[in-house]
């Protein structure tokens, strides 16, 4: 008799193995990160992409046709031309211009010169974080930077180019320029990656005067336990040492907690919890608190240099050695014989009120938006200082000049008392001479010296402040609260006998000194204290 063959329970279990295996290869070549599904929707979404980016610069080329050159296209232009073109997308913005597509609800950026970005990762607002949360000290942090697109909240891999005026009153220019064997010239030679920041120069009848360009962005700040944990972290990415941040939470713990004691404040998430720097954001409806403006701003100009007083003849410096030469107001019709200059090796202007610096800096040049370097602006500039972009961590070196000489010796001589440690930088930013900012304590019944801005509440040009406590007062970016005694800058808070900030320490403030210094004065013309010019350019 013939002996019936059968498949034996090994040999079943084998084939039911061999079978899963082809199967589970079968479905990842389907369906893992580089499956035939998954590279096939992402070919679509490629395909739909260069459509929707076609469609833009279609409606762009139209818009451009119909205005003739009668002026840049705005969102109605390309909203008009998508109505022709038959595209289902939503211009909104002007410079730059934000295009949502209706069904993929993608959104791209389009530039003043017609070139498209995108698609954009839209901010979110951040959720209130629950409270409970400490963080034992916050004297050792990184401060991290993200790019932000025009004067929009979405995110670049690049910073804006500065933003040049051109239609100035006659007598006024502003030109980008270089710094170019030992000398400014016209040009540009930026590079934000490589710790080059870009210069402008502005001549008003003939008076020349230097700032420095800082783009808008977004930061976080990553506080660690130790200074040899923050330095693992900036070695070799080790986030073991990480014990909280501030960001768009506010200042939380480890676990995203609100640190207790604290003023609340939550903001837009442009990802990551970046919170976008107050001082280029629209904060009218927070009635200026942050220290921001009645519009997004692009970035801001700041004075490269301490103000100085002139003549407006010969742009020859006037040594305010007094109240009787350095208390004036200058403008169309007081001391029309005098200037502001933002130059190296010039005594800085002092012995003037803060109140006359804050009328003197907005009559500098009105078109250009000329003021007071506001509080929440020297915080942009000293995170920025603070980040890989600036100094990385490194302690700008004080301006220790008893004459209050500008720059020191010279900007080659003493590139390491920049931002950047180089030319390109923004100096006397430590040391010097103390710097007002029009900020100031609110409930103090001492504040005729700043009268002239300082009635009580925030404005585009100032802030106030309604508590004595730096963690009470807590405003985002101002380089006060969050900072408090980096690299061992003093940090003394308003309050009601002396009511009005100074910032940067003095040139005998030693190691006192610093971008993170702040302290108080009554605002009197003080021998010690000047002020430092910002421009923005709308």
């Amino acid at each position: 008799m013939k002996k019936e063959r059968g498949i034996t329970l090994i040999a079943l279990v084998i084939t039911i193995i061999v079978l899963l295996i082809l199967a589970g290869v079968s479905i990842a070549m389907l369906t893992g990160n580089n499956g035939i599904l998954t590279q096939a929707q992402n070919a679509k979404s490629q395909t739909e992409v260069g459509a929707e980016k076609e469609g833009i610069s279609l409606a762009y080329t139209g818009a451009v046709a119909k205005k003739n050159g009668n002026g840049a296209v705005t969102d109605g232009d390309m909203d008009e031309q998508f109505g022709l073109n038959g595209t289902k997308a939503d211009a909104e913005g002007t410079n730059p211009i934000i295009v949502t597509f209706e069904e993929s609800n993608r959104q791209y950026m389009i530039d003043e010169n017609g070139n498209v970005t995108g698609p954009l990762k839209a901010p979110e607002e951040t959720p209130e974080p629950e409270t409970g949360g400490s963080i034992a000290t916050m004297d050792y942090g990184v401060i991290e930077i993200k790019w932000l697109l025009g004067d929009t909240n979405y995110v670049s891999e690049t910073p804006n180019a500065p933003k040049i005026k051109e239609d100035l009153p006659e007598g006024t220019t502003m030109e980008l320029v270089k710094y170019e064997n030992s000398n400014w010239v016209s040009g540009t030679d930026y590079n934000y990656d490589e710790n080059k920041w870009a210069n402008a120069k502005v001549t008003i009848n003939g008076v020349e005067s230097y700032f420095v360009w800082i783009p808008r962005y977004a930061y976080k700040i990553i506080y660690f336990s130790s200074q040899e944990t923050k330095a693992a972290y900036l070695t070799n990415g080790d986030t073991s040492g990480i014990i909280g941040y501030s960001d768009s939470r506010g200042i939380v713990d480890k676990e995203g907690r609100k640190v207790n004691g604290v003023a609340s404040t939550t903001s837009l998430n442009v990802g990551d919890y970046f919170r976008v720097h107050p001082a280029f954001m629209n904060d009218s409806s927070n009635n200026y608190e942050n220290g921001g403006w009645s519009e997004d701003l692009p970035g801001i100009w700041i004075g490269k240099y301490e103000s100085s007083l002139v003549n407006k003849a010969d742009s020859s410096n006037i040594n305010t050695n007094s109240s009787t030469v350095g208390n004036i107001i200058v403008d169309s019709s007081n001391n029309t014989d005098k200037a502001i200059a933002v130059q190296p090796r010039m005594s800085s202007w002092r012995y003037c009120t803060i109140g006359n610096m804050y009328t003197n800096a907005k009559a500098y040049a009105t078109n250009l938006n000329s003021h007071m370097l506001k509080n929440s602006e020297w915080g942009a500039v000293a995170y920025l200082t603070e980040s890989k972009y600036g100094r990385d961590g490194e302690e700008v070196t004080i301006n220790d000049n008893n004459n209050f000489i500008t720059a020191d010796a010279g900007i080659s001589a003493n590139p390491e008392q920049s931002s950047t440690g180089n030319e390109t930088g923004i100096y006397d930013l430590s040391g010097g001479a103390y710097e007002y900012v029009p900020a100031y304590y609110n409930g103090s019944g001492s504040l005729s010296n700043g009268s002239s801005f300082a009635n009580g509440t925030s404005d585009e040009f100032s802030t106030a402040y309604t508590e004595t406590s730096a963690s009470s007062a807590y405003k985002p970016g101002d380089a006060t609260y969050e900072t408090s005694g980096w690299h061992g800058d003093d940090a003394y808070f308003v309050n009601s006998n002396n009511p009005f900030f100074m910032r940067a320490g003095v040139y005998h403030s030693g190691s006192n000194a610093g971008v993170f210094y702040f302290s108080v004065n009554v605002g009197n013309a003080y021998y010690y204290s000047s002020f430092r010019m910002c421009l923005a350019v709308k």
